[in-house]
């Protein structure tokens, strides 16, 4: 019987023995199945973080390629095509042997200017008075939004940024309205309005009374450097067109202006340079005339238009149409 208690513990200890083996050998094939899984999560984490990083990088290269090329940055000069139809209306000059027309640069800017530009300064202008009936006759928009003088079509100071581009555009017109305080003008900015009549092939065209004689004998230096002395005189109308504006636009105005009031202030006309051309005149003054500079022109009129007359609605219009397109 002992022999026998003896053989059933052995076989029970052999039993239990393999049962713990096998049970260890279990432990092991599943420990290495849950690192397997693990080292496969990892891998595949890892490649989607890799994916994911790289994506974010290109749109990242894309979005800052678009907004190298909104801010200006090339590789290269740009010529007209890169910019709007809206900026380029004048023909841009430039001072150097690139052609890069409208190639930004600290003395050269974009195209942002319009045949067509009258100042606007809220200091010296008023918005709600005759230059706001000169506006209107000219056709010149507000923003849509504010109804403001603020678009490119305006010339908010003398003195500014703006001013230098439109002193390298060519066969345009700018336009002075009637004005009640004069414009700060630095030496430079005195020099770029010169700059735009005489050389530019472009168009001052000076609008109403003593302000606006003023200011061509204060800031415009004319062909000899030595600027202008017009004199300025109201004499009663009605004023008579001369025999110079057959050779012109204003061949198709009105044979009489209307004097209205006081309102018509002209220069005598031996006030007037040699080479000035008289278009319309009353007892030795001109209320309408040119003065040729180079290659541009100063037009003045001498109407305020306060009020809104037919006849010199149409002489403000033709004198567009006497400067070159």
């Amino acid at each position: 019987p002992l022999k026998m208690l003896e053989d059933k513990a052995e076989c029970a200890v052999s039993v239990y023995g393999a049962v713990q083996a096998e049970h260890v050998h279990g432990e092991g094939r599943s420990s290495n199945a849950s690192a397997s899984r693990r080292t496969t999560l990892l891998l595949g984490t890892l490649c989607v973080a890799c994916c994911m990083v790289i994506g974010t990088t290109l749109h990242w290269m894309g979005t800052y390629s678009e907004m190298a090329n909104l801010l200006g940055v090339f590789s290269s000069p740009q010529d007209a095509s890169s910019f709007p139809s809206w900026a380029t209306n004048g023909a841009l000059r430039y001072y150097d042997n690139s052609n890069a027309l409208g190639q930004w640069s600290p003395e050269t800017g974009p195209p942002f200017v319009k045949h067509l530009t009258m100042w606007s300064d809220p200091k010296c202008v008023d918005h709600t008075g005759a230059a706001d009936n000169v506006r209107r006759i000219l056709g010149l928009r507000t923003s849509w939004h504010n109804h403001k003088w603020n678009t490119n079509q305006y010339l908010s100071a003398m003195s500014s940024v703006q001013l230098r581009f439109l002193s390298r555009n060519s066969n345009s017109i700018l336009v002075i309205p009637p004005f009640h305080d004069f414009p700060e003008m630095t030496t430079r900015a005195m020099a770029m309005l010169n700059d735009y009549v005489l050389v530019g092939g472009n168009t001052i065209l000076v609008i109403g009374g003593p302000t606006g004689i003023l200011f061509i004998n204060q800031n415009l230096a004319g062909p000899d450097g030595y600027g202008y002395e017009l004199e300025p005189k109201w004499v009663e109308g009605p004023y008579e067109m001369q025999s110079s504006a057959t050779a012109s636009a204003f061949q198709y105005g009105a044979v009489t202006l209307p004097a209205i009031g006081t309102q018509v202030v002209g220069v005598t006309t031996a006030s007037l340079p040699k080479e000035a051309i008289s278009y319309y005149e009353a007892s030795e003054v001109s209320v309408v005339f040119s003065l040729p500079c180079e290659a541009g022109r100063i037009i003045y009129l001498g109407y305020d238009y306060a009020d809104m007359v037919p006849a010199w609605t149409d002489i403000l219009l033709l004198a567009l149409r006497a400067s070159p397109t």
